[in-house]
C-alpha cells in the first residue's frame, strides 16, 4: 500500500492558497515528511482549482450554499473545485484524502455556519461531500495518527 496516492490539502503542505494568503502547515510533522519522502502525496486546493482567487473573502456555508463574507455566492466555484479533486483522486486511484478541518471546501465533520462569527455546526465541506460519494476515506489534519496507522500497518 506504500504506492498510493493520497489527497492533501496544498495548504497543509505550506502552500499559500487559504482564503487569506497564508497556509496552515503541517509538514513538520514526522508522518507528513515520511509521506512527502515517498511520494505519496498528492497537493489540492479545490477553492483554487474552482477558479477562486488568492487571496480572497472569507466564505461559509449556509442553507447550500458558499457564500463569502460580502455576500456573494461562490457556490459554483465550490462545486467545480470539488469536481476537479474528484476527477484527480480517480486518476490516481486515491483512497484516502487528508483535508484542513473546518474549511467551506475540505472540512469533515464540522464547519462554520455562515455567520462569520466562528460558530461550528455538524456538516462537510463542498469537496469534502463529493468525494465522500465517490468512496474517499477523508481525514482531517488532526487525525494523522490515524492515517498513519490505516497506511503504514
Amino acid at each position: 500500500m506504500k504506492s498510493q496516492k493520497i489527497l492533501i490539502s496544498s495548504c497543509l503542505l505550506g502552500n499559500n492558497v487559504k482564503y487569506d494568503g497564508t497556509h496552515n502547515s503541517v509538514i513538520e510533522n514526522l508522518f507528513i515528511e515520511k509521506l512527502i519522502k515517498l511520494d505519496m502525496l498528492i497537493a489540492i486546493c479545490p477553492e483554487v482549482d474552482g477558479g477562486l482567487p488568492t487571496p480572497r473573502p472569507k466564505a461559509e456555508i449556509f442553507n447550500k450554499k458558499v457564500i463569502n463574507i460580502e455576500k456573494i455566492d461562490v457556490t459554483k466555484q465550490f462545486l467545480s473545485g470539488a469536481k476537479k479533486t474528484c476527477e484527480i483522486a480517480k486518476k490516481n486511484s486515491v483512497k484516502i484524502a487528508i483535508l484542513k478541518s473546518k474549511s467551506p471546501s475540505c472540512g469533515k465533520d464540522f464547519i462554520y455556519d455562515g455567520s462569520f462569527t466562528k460558530t461550528l455546526i455538524n456538516g462537510d465541506g463542498i469537496a469534502v461531500e463529493a468525494l465522500k460519494k465517490i468512496g474517499i476515506q477523508i481525514f482531517s489534519e488532526k487525525e494523522l495518527d490515524q492515517v498513519e496507522k490505516l497506511i503504514f500497518k
